[in-house]
């Protein structure tokens, strides 16, 4: 299980990455840089809501840990959802984006580095 300062640390060394607000994030991972593939954003912890998918069925309550991963393409989205399965998830709510959803309370550390950086190397491209 990945923890918040896990994800601090893995973003924080990502060549470029720094720390600000991005949607309602105070603390967002960002990439520095202009032209960027798919905008500023790497990741960010997703305040909880009880979309699509969000909530945990049995308590009706929204899930706490969730961290939005911003991919830049389409192929990289597909290749995080297959690597990373059942952790690593979409809604429907990002349907048009290329975007993911990670449960840090249930993926390891080192599955939480190989996402952020296939994100990462995806904004590169």
């Amino acid at each position: 299980m990945a923890t918040p300062a896990d994800l601090d640390t893995i973003a924080r060394a990502l060549p470029g990455v720094s720390v600000g607000k991005y949607w309602d994030d105070p603390a967002a991972y960002l990439m520095e840089g202009r032209g960027l593939r798919g905008g500023r954003g790497l990741a960010h912890h997703r305040s909880p809501r009880r979309d699509e998918g969000t909530f945990d069925p049995a308590t009706g309550e929204p899930f706490t840990d969730l961290v939005v991963v911003q991919t830049a393409t389409p192929e990289a989205r597909e290749e995080a959802l297959a690597s990373f399965t059942p952790h690593v998830f979409t809604i429907p709510h990002f349907a048009r984006s290329n975007a993911v959803l990670a449960h840090l309370d249930s993926i390891s550390p080192d599955d939480l580095a190989a996402l952020l950086e296939l994100a990462w190397e995806s904004k590169q491209r």
